[in-house]
């Protein structure tokens, strides 16, 4: 067989062994210099994250998984919103008018969400807020009964506004100073099932399908079913049922009220509470 290499002759002996020292010192020396390229790439981006982070505000220090519920507010030049952390907790945001400034005005081991502005560029937001429950582990185990509270922004107080162990006060609206519509459901304490339980629950279910159900309360102030929702109007002096079976509604700057119920979307004027119109 011919030789492929004419006139080449290979290393032999300490020839061949300092050939290959040099060939592997070479390669060291290429991949640490990769490395170097890479963690000064990585270095590069870290600072250009931070220089963002620095431009746009707290919020974006950290990946959040959501933000929601956005509101705005001419007369406040600022969008309330509701930021969700990635470890299950919220807090009410705000961001101002030009894009810019983004921060989280309330915090805690909280839900915090629904903010809506007061008229008037007053610097107020009113918002639905539950604490979380947890174990000594840090586990979640629960949620305190949603309650409505104020913000004011000028001196960062809160003031809560209504609060009640047995519902839930959610998607508040504020009107005026005293008057605040919101939806109102029954609170459901989460409780922890052991098996013997759940065993219990599987048996029984025929026989609680076949259970006759009471029929629905038809008072204006009577309590809302355990799946209800119900739309209520809060004032100083005294809280009333606007409507049931509210997943969404909201007030027009007239007072006239617009709701929906899953099956259809209704007006209600504030001037005459009995007179229900569909749209």
């Amino acid at each position: 067989m011919p030789d492929p290499w004419p006139g080449h002759r290979a290393p032999s002996g300490g020839r061949a062994a300092r050939a290959t020292q040099s060939v592997c010192r070479r390669a060291r020396r290429a991949h640490s210099e990769s490395q170097r390229a890479v963690r000064g790439r990585v270095a590069r981006q870290a600072q250009r994250r931070a220089l963002l982070c620095d431009q746009l505000g707290r919020p974006f220090q950290r990946v959040y998984a959501e933000i929601k519920d956005l509101d705005f507010s001419f007369a406040d030049e600022a969008l309330a919103c509701t930021v969700v952390d990635k470890n299950g907790t919220s807090a009410i945001g705000l961001l101002r008018d030009d894009g810019k400034g983004m921060r989280t005005v309330t915090e805690g081991d909280v839900l915090d969400r629904e903010p809506r502005w007061a008229p008037g560029g007053v610097g107020e937001i009113v918002y639905a807020s539950a604490g979380i429950g947890r174990t000594k582990s840090g586990a979640r185990v629960g949620l305190s009964p949603f309650s409505l509270q104020r913000l004011k922004l000028a001196d960062s107080t809160v003031e809560v506004l209504v609060s009640d162990a047995k519902y839930d006060y959610l998607a508040p609206v504020q009107v005026s100073k005293s008057l605040i519509y919101a939806v109102r459901r029954a609170h459901r304490a989460a409780t922890r099932k052991s098996p013997l339980g759940v065993i219990a629950t599987g048996l029984l279910a025929p026989f609680r399908k076949a259970e006759s159900q009471p029929p629905p309360v038809a008072q204006a102030d009577a309590a809302p079913a355990e799946d209800g929702h119900e739309l209520v109007r809060i004032s100083e002096r005294r809280m009333e049922v606007v409507a049931r079976h509210v997943l969404a509604f909201d007030v027009t700057a007239a007072g006239v009220i617009v709701y929906s119920t899953g099956n259809g979307l209704f007006r209600l004027s504030a001037e005459s509470p009995g007179a229900v119109a569909r749209i």
